[in-house]
């Protein structure tokens, strides 16, 4: 049962109150600004949340979770008043005086981070050792996770500023988003004063002793500096050129960089392979050194990373089951690039996507509404392939972009019923039954599964296609036609969304034999042949190497 101490807490009867103690009652309000103060060694804090009353009165809820333990809480510079009370998952704080709409509240709260994660993740405050037995100090939020620190509105579509003030061993850099002062040389400050500041993202601290410093230029509007250590080899695959182009498609396609003039990149052994904090971005220490579905894992979780400044943070989610939407394009956006500057990597990219898709245990926007960890790596392979790279078949890439064009480049939150509309007006489609077969649903999803039949012709053959399942879900795809032994290959459209799931095509007799053919060898769409096996258990496709092995999901060295 939770400890907390409530200074002076005010009785409800008796003493003299104030003359006029103003609105009483539940508000509901917005939290504007956090002021976090963390000490590494002795894992105490102090926060203060200044929130807005969006309604009047004189007790708002925040989330602040039971694990974090004993806290000592005072609203508005007083105990806090009669009515303050706690569940498991949030605080009802009260304050002696009320307010009107459009006034602060301000909650200030004193407690001990516990050294506690999100199941085997890195979600709340955990030290890693590296390789090198060098530690990495971590403290991250995650979506709905900033109550794990202290009082906190942990609704993804918030938007907030923050100052984090971090006390530390000599030792040890910290990073965090923002700009940054370092103090002395035991404390660190980062103030992030952008407008685009989502918890899920913003919230988070990283410390550790083992970085040097790299310059990598401009990229873009922004100076980007490199924090890795030698034995990564990160530093020597990143190719600046080819990154500053990613971040000028970016800006000159979705508007300027967020957030300022400068990107830190820091190399840490982290959990996920890659986690995009404002103008902070961290990736796995062995992303350089271990296998990948990716052909360059670096450049392309890097690009990710940064498609996320604009895709994920500064327009960041409108519930916690929007989840796909922020992943699947900085997955796409990723692979637009790629498919300009390096077009192995874009085919390795949807060979890849299209691998994560099978096997996938609930749709993109699960009906179940699971929780968030339970489900969310079902999304990166699944979720680029329907809402971007199986509709740009459909239509067209340019479409396609100008419908990211039209929610992206603001401070807003964005839903997938958004991105979907966006979609049906850049493209003119009709994406009604399109979605409802293959983003929302319960349960595992069946994929499309076909046969096909070559039937050779003098001067014009056929291609029988039948869809025998997932008969709701329909795409357009392409059939290669192929002699394997010259090499030479005819391809024939196949499109089930306009045409029906069950097609005898006619095809002009090629000049060779046909001797195989390959469904889908361009991966335009999750369909799958009918002798596929069924869903089998697979690698999450962005967990880092080290929590793949710690998992039992990747092999060990």
């Amino acid at each position: 049962m939770r400890r907390v101490i409530l200074l002076g807490l005010l009785a409800a009867c008796g003493g003299d109150g104030p003359a006029d103690p103003g609105p009483q009652g539940d508000a509901t309000a917005h939290v504007t600004h956090y002021d976090y103060q963390f000490d590494i060694a002795t894992r105490a804090a102090r926060a203060k949340v200044t929130a807005v009353l969006d309604t009047p009165g004189n007790c708002i809820v925040l989330g602040l979770r039971q694990s974090v333990g004993a806290v000592t809480l005072t609203v508005d510079g007083a105990p806090a008043a009669a009515g303050t009370s706690f569940t498991e998952t949030s605080a009802h704080v009260c304050s002696v005086h009320g307010h009107a709409a459009g006034e602060e509240m301000i909650i200030e709260a004193d407690l001990v981070v516990p050294l506690a994660t999100l199941s085997a993740s890195q979600v709340g405050y955990s030290v890693t050792n590296d390789a090198q037995g060098n530690p990495f100090h971590y403290l991250v939020s995650w979506v709905d996770g900033c109550d794990r620190f202290g009082p906190c509105d942990a609704r993804p579509d918030q938007f907030a500023r923050y100052a984090f003030t971090v006390t530390h061993p000599a030792t040890l850099d910290v990073r965090c988003s923002g700009t940054i002062t370092e103090v002395s040389e035991i404390e660190t400050r980062c103030v992030f004063d952008h407008e685009g500041g989502p918890t899920y993202s913003t919230f988070g601290i990283a410390a550790y002793p083992a970085w040097s410093q790299i310059d990598k230029g401009m990229w873009g509007s922004a100076r980007v500096t490199l924090y890795d250590r030698t034995q990564t080899t990160i530093d020597a695959v990143i190719d600046p050129a080819y990154h500053a182009g990613f971040m000028s498609f970016m800006e000159s396609t979705f508007g300027p960089y967020p957030y300022g003039d400068e990107l830190r990149v820091l190399t840490a052994p982290t959990y996920w392979s890659g986690f995009e904090h404002p103008g902070n971005i961290i990736l796995d220490d062995l992303l350089a050194r271990s296998p990948s579905s990716y052909l360059h894992p670096v450049a392309h979780v890097l690009d990710h990373e940064i498609a996320h400044q604009w895709a994920g943070d500064e327009t960041t989610l409108a519930t916690t089951h929007d989840f796909v939407w922020k992943e699947a394009m900085a997955e796409y956006l990723t692979y637009v690039y790629e498919e300009t500057a390096d077009v192995p990597a874009a085919q390795a990219t949807v060979n890849a996507w299209k691998s994560f898709s099978v096997g996938a245990k609930y749709f993109p926007v699960p009906g179940e509404k699971p929780a968030l960890f339970d489900y969310y790596g079902d999304v990166y392979g699944p979720g680029p392939m329907i809402l971007f790279r199986q509709i740009e078949r459909l239509s067209s890439r340019a479409q396609v972009i100008t419908a990211l064009q039209s929610v992206l480049g603001q401070p807003r939150s964005l839903s997938v019923a958004e991105v979907l509309a966006a979609l049906e007006a850049s493209t003119g489609l009709d994406l009604d039954d399109y979605a409802a077969a293959w983003i929302y649903g319960t349960g595992t999803p069946e994929w499309p599964r076909v046969t096909l039949t070559y039937t050779p012709g003098a001067t014009t053959s056929t291609l029988r296609v039948v869809q025998i399942a997932g008969a709701s879900r329909r795409c357009k795809f392409s059939v290669g036609l192929d002699n394997t032994s010259t090499g030479d290959r005819v391809m024939v459209t196949v499109d089930t969304f306009r045409n029906g799931i069950d097609q005898t095509i006619s095809v002009p007799t090629p000049a060779f034999a046909v001797t195989s053919i390959e469904l889908d060898p361009l991966r335009e769409c999750i369909v799958l042949p009918a002798s596929a096996q069924g869903p089998v258990r697979r690698a999450h496709p962005w967990l880092s190497t080290r929590a793949g092995r710690e998992r039992g999901m990747l092999p060990r060295e």
